[in-house]
């Protein structure tokens, strides 16, 4: 019978060095829940009013809250988030809800960056110059609620961390 023993990470980080890290990721996660929140405020003040001004400031307003602050938030996310799980006892494969986590904010990083937001950018450009944002501001809304959805459902995983452990955890402990 194979017995159970407790993989060490490969790369061990100190106690104080975890405890930077972590408030690194704290701090830029809830970073970037709060600039996706801005803008689907933005958003929903763009698409609701009737006034021009309003509609045009919350464009243009958009376009430089996103571009000015969606790309370094996510990015420390990422990183300070693959740093600790790399680096404590969670892993980056070892449980689903890390495993989870790991693909929501990839798939967020890459989709709001690259997708989403220069989008924003270039529509808050336009308006600037008296053009119009087209539908950039039906399109901040939804991708922002559904960004804004999908961290609180990463914050969740953080908070109960439910699922157990992958099946590539296991093969390892059972070796």
């Amino acid at each position: 019978m194979a017995t159970k023993t407790r993989i060490e990470p490969r790369v061990k980080l100190g106690r104080g060095a975890r405890k930077w890290l972590l408030f690194v990721h704290v701090v830029s996660s809830v970073g970037w829940i709060g600039v996706e929140a801005c803008l689907l405020t933005l958003g929903i003040v763009g698409v609701s009013s009737t006034d021009p001004a309003v509609v045009t400031g919350s464009s243009v307003i958009a376009g430089v809250l996103g571009g000015t602050f969606y790309f370094p938030v996510s990015l420390v996310a990422l990183i300070s988030g693959l740093l600790l799980g790399i680096g404590t006892k969670w892993g980056l494969l070892r449980y689903h809800w890390v495993v989870a986590k790991l693909v929501l904010t990839i798939a967020l990083y890459f989709g709001g960056n690259l997708l989403v937001v220069p989008r924003f950018v270039a529509a808050g450009e336009a308006v600037a110059d008296g053009g119009q944002a087209g539908d950039a501001r039906t399109l901040l809304v939804s991708a922002m609620t559904a960004g804004l959805v999908l961290l609180l459902v990463a914050t969740l995983l953080s908070v109960f961390t439910p699922g157990g452990r992958t099946p590539w955890y296991r093969a390892k402990l059972a070796r």
